[in-house]
């Protein structure tokens, strides 16, 4: 699956890069209700408005789990870790980051969201901000920042690897 990180400017600075979806064999059974990695409603699979995709666990207040970049200067997955805080019995607040180096590539940036999830509308609102390597003479153009909407697209497979 795949996740776009933010706006037509991100994608402007870094270019349009492809990435390899989930296999959709791998959705096949749900594992949420059965998992004890899954001990909260944001547990799953998410899509943004960009088609980027991640995959979230959550246990104990830590999220973690994958990020699929449909954007920018990134090739596969990349490992995602954050924390959350139950604000009621359906809704949360949110933080995550992904830092867009692994065996593929090293895309010398780091990207962080913070946001909420609201159950009455099934999704996570988020701000991000993306920080990239850039020579110190050129230090103004290493952020970007925008926003980010999430909706829930599906369960977690079984066979989703428990993340400690």
């Amino acid at each position: 699956m795949r996740m776009h990180l933010g706006i037509c400017i991100l994608v402007l600075v870094l270019g349009a890069v492809p990435v390899e979806p989930l296999p959709r064999s791998a959705r096949a059974t749900s594992c949420n209700s059965h998992n004890t990695q899954n001990q909260c409603a944001i547990a799953g699979i998410w899509r943004n408005q960009l088609l980027s995709e991640m995959t979230l666990t959550c246990q104990n207040g830590t999220l973690s789990g994958h990020y699929y970049s449909a954007v920018g200067n990134a090739e596969k997955e990349y490992d995602l870790i954050g924390r959350y805080v139950q604000v009621n019995s359906t809704e949360y607040i949110v933080g995550w980051s992904v830092a867009y180096k692994n065996q593929y590539r090293n895309a010398r940036s780091v990207a962080s969201w913070t946001g909420v999830y609201y159950a009455t509308h099934g999704n996570i609102k988020t701000h991000w901000i993306l920080a990239s390597y850039v020579d110190p003479d050129n230090y103004q153009k290493t952020f970007n920042t925008n926003q980010d909407q999430f909706h829930k697209i599906g369960d977690l497979p079984c066979t989703q690897g428990v993340v400690g």
